[in-house]
């Protein structure tokens, strides 16, 4: 049965396999967060995989998708979190054995619904998003899942997965324990109260980075992985400033090339945003030696006049970098009409961890708007987002 056959027969089933169907087909997969694949895509893809077989992973991807379109429609709820627990025994059971490459893409598929499910409206222990997504990576690196990416199925959810990861990966950097950014912003805050990383294995994909959807992520991904704090000896080393440079130049190369005329609008616009937020978080959290081009301060211009003065934004990771470089009243009103503009979408997450955050960032910029000393990027991104709870995620 192909997938639009399915939808039709979920209108009038009661199997929970097709009533799940209808489900996520409406409405919930528009919340899904995706970047170069669309959530229709996205959705279709997880419904194959749920209707394959009756294994434990796809069982699991059947009840994460259950849980995840409970949630969506009817908030919070024991109906909710009974679908989830459901879920989280099926992948424990799935893990126990030896996955096939289709169990494996299920279990992957399952990991990243329940980390959305997370996501989608965060809680106190909302911080569980961030063990999926690694817990996602982990089975595709034990099964050379990526060694598969040339079919468009396994490539569409690698590539979910990839962007997530690197989002997380920007999480982990500046997420401190909330204590440490009530401290006094010009006092040093200890780099051990950050999350570690260390054992999160990188995933980079085996394709050439030939989309500039994959490439955008892959030099965001490796920015998180070599910018060190500006007070940190190490970067001064000739080493990193020639490895921030060639970081810097990629950048400045994907930014100066067009964007693909195949893109849809909604994911063009993305890329423009995730291009330049990019650029300046290099600039920025590395207090470059060099002196930003004034390109960038051109680039900052033409998307406050452009796309925050009239689209919606529902990746979180360009908004909270552009926020940053508010120091305007007109340019913040234009950031929080963007915010109010993407909160009216019905399909949209909670902002509330990204609103937390730029609120403790304006705060914090208000309070040193007279200060001579240049402000460290990196501990007023990291006050930002240490006002939430718990780690929140900026994808």
């Amino acid at each position: 049965m192909n997938y639009s056959n399915i939808v039709r027969a979920a209108a009038h089933s009661r199997c929970p396999r097709l009533l799940t169907c209808r489900l996520v087909h409406d409405l919930a997969h528009l919340s899904l967060v995706t970047f170069s694949t669309t959530p229709a895509g996205i959705r279709d893809d997880l419904m194959r995989m749920a209707m394959t077989n009756n294994s434990p992973s796809s069982s699991a991807l059947l009840y994460a998708l259950l849980a995840y379109s409970s949630l969506h429609h009817h908030g919070l709820s024991e109906t909710a979190l009974k679908f989830k627990v459901q879920a989280l025994h099926l992948l424990s059971t799935s893990a126990e054995g030896e996955l096939s490459l289709v169990n494996a893409s299920q279990h992957v598929a399952a990991s990243m619904l329940l980390g959305s499910f997370e996501t989608l409206r965060p809680s106190e222990s909302s911080g569980e998003w961030l063990g999926h997504i690694w817990g996602a990576v982990d089975v595709i690196q034990a099964t050379q899942l990526g060694d598969h990416s040339s079919e468009s199925e396994a490539y569409a959810l690698i590539d979910w997965v990839n962007y997530h990861h690197t989002l997380s990966r920007f999480s982990t950097q500046h997420w401190r324990h909330t204590a440490l950014a009530q401290k006094t912003f010009g006092q040093p805050i200890q780099r051990s109260g950050r999350v570690a990383t260390s054992q999160l294995s990188i995933y980079k994909s085996n394709h050439p980075s030939i989309d500039p959807t994959s490439s955008i992520m892959n030099l965001l991904f490796e920015a998180c992985d070599i910018l060190v704090d500006p007070k940190d000896s190490k970067s001064h080393s000739s080493e990193y400033r020639n490895s921030l440079q060639r970081l810097e130049a990629q950048v400045d190369d994907l930014i100066a090339s067009p964007i693909p005329n195949d893109l849809n609008p909604e994911s063009a616009v993305a890329l423009e945003l995730y291009r330049v937020a990019t650029r300046i978080y290099i600039a920025r959290a590395s207090q470059s030696p060099w002196k930003a081009p004034a390109l960038l301060d051109s680039l900052i211009d033409t998307l406050f006049e452009g796309p925050v003065a009239s689209c919606t934004c529902i990746h979180f990771f360009p908004l909270l970098i552009l926020a940053c470089e508010s120091r305007r009243d007109d340019q913040r009103v234009a950031i929080l009409n963007l915010i109010d503009r993407t909160q009216r979408d019905a399909r949209i997450r909670s902002m509330k961890a990204v609103t937390n955050a730029i609120q403790a960032i304006w705060v914090q910029q208000d309070l040193h708007a007279d200060d001579e000393v240049l402000v460290n990027y990196v501990d007023l991104l990291s006050i930002g987002m240490s006002s939430n709870s718990t780690i929140p995620s900026f994808a």
